[in-house]
């Protein structure tokens, strides 16, 4: 597993009272994807993200290609760590444009440059 992966999984909603099986990014390094659990980004489908992106969210423009089945956004400010064995079915793989639009969007929220 490695970043940019796309998988299907549980994501909990901010208040972690529920969770929503949706597409997640994988961000982690490899080295760490092969432990116990991964650090993912949201993908949300949500038209409104990707017209008018908010502070973190980056429009994949090569969504299709990816393996996801409408226009979608990589939210890098909605982050969780989740267990490998919940991720469900993967997707397919950002393109090397969008992975790089991403890994910037972390460096950003996280403060990191």
């Amino acid at each position: 597993m490695r970043p940019g992966d796309l998988f299907l999984a549980p994501f909990h909603y901010a208040d972690l009272a529920q969770a929503k099986r949706r597409p997640v990014c994988v961000v982690s390094a490899a080295r760490v994807n092969d432990g116990p659990d991964v650090l993912v980004a949201m993908v949300t489908s949500n038209r409104v993200r990707f017209a008018t992106p908010a502070l973190g969210d980056v429009p994949l423009l090569d969504w299709h290609a990816a393996g996801l089945l409408a226009p979608s956004t990589a939210r890098a400010a909605r982050l969780q760590a989740i267990e490998t064995r919940m991720l469900q079915g993967r997707l397919g793989h950002l393109s090397a444009r969008d992975l790089d639009a991403v890994k910037a969007a972390l460096r950003m929220v996280l403060d990191l440059d």
